[in-house]
């Protein structure tokens, strides 16, 4: 039977990477009957080459600002009808979106059962896959890109992490159990396809294989792996550092905030050397995983088909909890402050560059005319 796979996410598990990695080996997907389609409908801020599932979920909103239900539910039949049209010529359809792991228990409380009856009428069956990562682990990297990542003009992260943690509606974005559940309520237990994603577990090594070791391809030998630029996190203090710039009214400005990421990024490496921490403690971290230690267990026996063995094999490091008065704070806004002035004195000495050669250029282009004139104006002398 003809699949459409939907991969989920969750954030935070490498889903960017695996959605590049699927635009660029279209054509060996297509040669093995997968497809990797570009998304129907353009959002604003979204790849149509990576997000290809965002119609799936995506918000289309009125010049007021309220959503448009009616054209959200045309976008996604019709999109949905472009995927009944590929199944003509290829056995597999992959989706991809994460937006899908949150939004599924917010706006788009139906879409599975929407699905279904799209999959049954269409006559092709449903995979979801999704990759879980550890929930303390998970929940510390959604908290720093959401203080490090570019925004539009609005919503910059503000929130110390403990607040941040008592403000998340923790069952949809944590209770991995219950989630698995509300899909397989429809789809059934055997089309949730779950993967973990910790070092150590990837299938040959690689997430890139892993994922296509799920939807059925073991022969990776000929894919190509994308040189994606790793987006990694804020360290040490930098997070607090951008997390208190994020205040500021100018960062507003995308280029302001593009600016203070970029020499956050030059800073956080020797913060992390120097002040090695994460925002659980060893102990806070295992009684925070053990809110969740039953449900991960089931997703092991009923989803893994597993025995005796954890959902998550990581162990819990044993590092200083970040505390805002550590010792080497005053250290890192030194060096922050240095390596924003070392930028600005670098971008000044480029603009001073571009403004002699554009001088020398014009004086290039000056000194013929004006040698021309004097001649003409020595000429026209003679003759009176």
């Amino acid at each position: 039977m003809k699949k459409l796979y939907i991969h989920i996410g969750t954030p935070k598990t490498g889903t960017t990477s695996l959605q590049t990695f699927c635009s660029k080996n279209q054509e060996l997907l297509n040669s093995k009957g997968y497809v990797f389609p570009p998304c129907p409908y353009s959002y604003p801020g979204v790849s149509r080459e990576r997000n290809n599932g965002r119609f799936l979920v995506g918000s289309i909103r009125n010049d007021d600002g309220q959503r448009n239900d009616e054209a959200e539910k045309h976008v996604f039949l019709e999109g949905m009808e472009k995927i009944k049209e590929l199944f003509h010529k290829y056995n597999a359809v992959i989706l991809s979106d994460e937006g899908i792991w949150r939004t599924m228990d917010v706006q788009k409380r139906n879409l599975w059962k929407d699905l279904k009856q799209e999959a049954d009428a269409g006559g092709y069956e449903v995979k979801v896959i999704v990759y879980l990562r550890r929930q303390d682990k998970f929940i510390s990297s959604l908290w720093n890109q959401n203080i490090k990542k570019l925004r539009g003009t609005n919503n910059l992260g503000e929130e110390r992490f403990e607040d941040y943690l008592d403000k998340i509606n923790k069952e949809s974005r944590l209770d991995y159990y219950a989630k698995l559940e509300r899909i397989a309520a429809v789809f059934g237990k055997e089309h949730i396809i779950v993967r973990r994603f910790e070092k150590g577990s990837f299938y040959g090594e690689s997430i890139y294989f892993d994922f296509l070791y799920a939807i059925g391809i073991t022969d990776a030998n000929d894919f190509s792996i994308p040189d994606i630029t790793q987006n990694h996190g804020l360290y040490g203090n930098t997070h607090e550092i951008k997390r208190i710039l994020n205040g500021l009214p100018q960062m507003q400005e995308i280029g302001n905030q593009n600016f203070f990421r970029e020499v956050l990024a030059k800073c956080s490496e020797l913060s992390k050397k120097n002040y090695p921490c994460e925002m659980f403690s060893k102990e806070e971290a295992q009684k925070f995983m053990a809110e969740y230690e039953e449900g991960n267990q089931r997703i092991v026996k009923e989803y893994l088909n597993e025995n005796e063995t954890a959902l998550f094999h990581e162990e819990f490091k044993n590092v200083a909890k970040w505390e805002p008065d550590n010792p080497y704070m005053h250290e890192d806004i030194i060096r922050f402050i240095g390596i924003c002035s070392i930028c600005l004195a670098n971008e000044n000495d480029e603009l001073r560059q571009e403004i002699k050669k554009f001088r020398q250029e014009l004086n290039s282009i000056k000194h013929p005319i004006w040698s021309i004139s004097v001649k003409i104006l020595k000429k026209i002398k003679n003759l009176m």
